[in-house]
């Protein structure tokens, strides 16, 4: 999960979909997603989303989850 502050609203993404306490910025976050959904190509694509949310409306990301790092994986 990623906690991000947009707008001056605190909202999380967590599997690809957006929450928080105001509707309207939820749906619209939802609705800026790519409709062909997450690379599978990005690790984490929820971070990914996140960032860009804060590029495009401004804020910052406030937590994330750390990945765990698997030896061997290709990135």
């Amino acid at each position: 999960m990623v906690s991000a502050s947009i707008m001056g609203v605190e909202a999380q993404v967590e599997n690809w979909v957006w929450s928080c306490e105001n509707t309207l910025l939820e749906n619209y976050l939802n609705i800026m997603r790519d409709p062909l959904g997450p690379s599978g190509a990005d690790p984490y694509p929820d971070l990914t989303l996140a960032e860009s949310a804060v590029e495009r409306l401004g804020g910052k990301i406030l937590k994330y989850d750390e990945l765990e790092h698997v030896e061997g994986r290709v990135y």
